[in-house]
């Protein structure tokens, strides 16, 4: 695959500027190839071109937001000694990130490029010692659908309630 940082200023920044948009608003199945290549100003050509295929492009989309939100994540888990406060705090932090970058959508879907989930691997890191196995997926499935209630129209205020409802009665 080609590299996935682009040029400041190159049609493949600017196709992947709007498609973080476009797949964080409307998911996987919501983006309409050629209709994000027309907003963009490019051919669907020249799409492929840079990313082969919609399920590429999903992917660099889907692992670039991923690592923006798992590194707020790391940093608020940092600054914790004990794991689960750690873990709260990452939970948290992630969720605000991921208002605030509009990825609720895209975060919430199933991922259809990968079975790596990201999340789940730094509760994983986060818990250490503390993890008992598989607990680290369920987690990142609380976390995950505390952002699915936002594009089912929960404000983001209550469903963050819910979010830290659990974290403070489970965790």
């Amino acid at each position: 695959m080609k590299s996935n940082i682009p040029i400041p200023g190159s049609i493949r920044e600017k196709i992947l500027n709007q498609a973080i948009k476009e797949f964080g608003m409307h998911g996987y199945e919501g983006v309409n190839v050629q209709q994000l290549a027309k907003s963009i100003g490019v051919t669907t050509g020249a799409l492929y071109h840079h990313f082969g295929n919609k399920i590429e492009l999903y992917k660099v989309v889907r692992e670039e937001i991923e690592r923006r939100i798992t590194s707020r994540m790391e940093g608020a888990a940092e600054v914790h000694d004990d794991s689960l406060t750690s873990l709260k705090s990452a939970m948290l932090v992630g969720f605000n990130a991921a208002v605030k970058l509009n990825a609720c959508k895209l975060l919430s879907e199933p991922d259809y490029s990968s079975n790596r989930d990201l999340v789940a691997i730094l509760f994983n890191e986060i818990l250490g010692d503390n993890l008992v196995e598989g607990v680290e997926v369920i987690l990142s499935s609380v976390w995950r659908a505390s952002l699915k209630n936002i594009t089912q129209g929960m404000s983001p205020e209550d469903a963050k309630k819910a979010l830290n409802w659990f974290s403070e009665k489970m965790i």
